[in-house]
């Protein structure tokens, strides 16, 4: 079974919002904020944030243009993803400070990225989640949750399917089984008034 099957499987493999911020607010700098930022707004893989360059990033529109290698293939593709204003104005302060004009966002490798995760998660009190420790990824199903819970439809499904680079919607609807508040309703609806 994959990473991705077990980590669906354990229901405690997502963070809620509030620690995504407490996990952002701990980071040691202005780059280590920015990336944390980013694999939160943009629900990406470690492997596309790396990819990043500043190219990709339109400031105007709030979009970032992720780059994915399908592994079956060996090829590239693209994908745009919305983001907020904030976001953008971290990413731009960011560049600035760091005085990068063009070229990747982040000359890091994708374990020193792991360790700046784990660390911050180590300051922020949170060096697990669920059964597993703290790991770039954490942040992407913690997007695709809270995506979800706002937009339990299939119309919703399919943007954060488009938004997440899922090939498939299958892998995508596994995010349906943490949308707790929308099934609560169901539940109540259906079953609160029955009396045994």
């Amino acid at each position: 079974m994959s990473d991705y099957g077990r980590t669906m499987s354990d229901m405690q493999g997502y963070l809620e919002p509030a620690k995504i911020k407490s996990l952002i607010s701990h980071t040691g700098n202005l780059r280590d904020r920015t990336i944390l930022s980013l694999l939160w707004a943009t629900g990406c893989r470690l492997t596309e944030l790396l990819m990043l360059k500043v190219d990709d990033i339109n400031m105007e529109e709030l979009v970032i243009l992720m780059w994915t290698l399908k592994r079956k293939q060996h090829r590239r593709y693209q994908r745009i993803v919305l983001v907020d204003v904030a976001t953008i104005a971290l990413v731009k302060k960011y560049l600035h400070a760091y005085r990068i004009k063009k070229g990747l966002l982040f000359s890091i490798t994708g374990r020193r990225v792991q360790q700046i995760v784990y660390e911050t998660g180590v300051s922020a009190g949170i060096s697990r989640v669920g059964v597993k420790k703290l790991h770039p990824h954490h942040f992407r199903h913690s997007h695709g949750v809270a995506w979800v819970r706002a937009n339990p439809t299939m119309e919703g499904l399919r943007k954060l399917q488009t938004r997440m680079g899922h090939a498939s919607l299958n892998t995508t609807a596994h995010y349906l089984q943490f949308a707790f508040s929308e099934q609560r309703q169901e539940v109540d609806n259906v079953l609160g008034e029955f009396v045994i």
